[in-house]
């Protein structure tokens, strides 16, 4: 498959380091589908679409199967041309700018941080599986976070526990689906701004820029860079492994 020939799907396009990633893969020749539940995410694939990239939107909720197995008849001829999924969509719940405790976490957000950041990527990544096997060649790259890698005092223990499921998703789905020349791939960013981050405040951000070995927080243009290059023809021997876009604040 030619590279004009690709499609991508990014998960929680709308904003942020989905939008971020869905630019850097449409300005390297990809046909991008942006996914997402925020309906911003139509203006978002306009003002890519104005750039002269070729986008499309669909907002949907990944949460729910019947609405995800709706994708390979929204997307028409782009579906059989998907080549690549980037499974970005999260949340984050924040009280007054504070995570939740164990001790006070309701079922409900627990629930519904799993469903959003764990059950999400799997429903859609089942439903792309059989098309990209198809071709005999695709890229799945999960955005994990640090908090995945570590302890880090800001996600609550729903977030962290998610993003480590997804991690342990992707070496497993990386060894099933590597003889059909499929690479599956982790990328974990650390404090990035975004709509996310600065929900805990500027001060706290600040304190933690300074602890920052690079001595600020990441851009999501430099996340979208990582997952751009794991998109690419260079990364085929690459699977089942983890990039650190943290700054230097998390070092294994």
């Amino acid at each position: 498959m030619s590279l004009n020939d690709r499609v991508a799907l990014v998960t929680g396009a709308a904003r942020g380091i989905g939008m971020a990633i869905a630019a850097r893969l449409a300005s390297e020749g990809h046909k991008v589908i942006m996914l997402d539940l925020n309906p911003e995410v139509g203006q978002a694939a306009r003002s890519l679409q104005d750039a002269g990239y070729s986008v499309r939107s669909v907002c949907l909720d990944i949460t729910d199967e019947a609405a995800v197995l709706t994708l390979p008849h929204q997307l028409g001829e782009w579906w059989p041309k998907l080549a690549i999924l980037v499974n970005n969509a999260g949340i984050s719940p924040k009280h007054e700018g504070k995570k939740c405790d164990v001790a006070d976490m309701p079922l409900s957000e627990w629930r519904r941080v799993l469903d959003v950041n764990l059950t999400g990527a799997f429903l859609v990544t089942k439903t792309c599986l059989p098309v990209l096997k198809s071709h005999g060649w695709g890229r799945i790259i999960m955005i994990t976070s640090q908090a995945a890698r570590t302890r880090t005092p800001v996600p609550g223990a729903h977030y962290a526990a998610t993003k480590s499921g997804m991690t342990g998703f992707s070496r497993v789905l990386a060894a099933e689906v590597a003889d059909f020349g499929i690479t599956v791939n982790c990328v974990a960013p650390g404090r990035i701004e975004s709509t996310m981050t600065a929900a805990v405040g500027s001060d706290v951000n600040a304190r933690h820029a300074a602890s920052i070995p690079a001595g600020r927080l990441g851009r999501a243009e430099e996340v979208a860079a990582t997952v751009a290059f794991l998109a690419s023809y260079d990364a085929g021997y690459s699977t089942g492994a983890i990039i650190d876009v943290n700054g230097g604040s998390f070092m294994p």
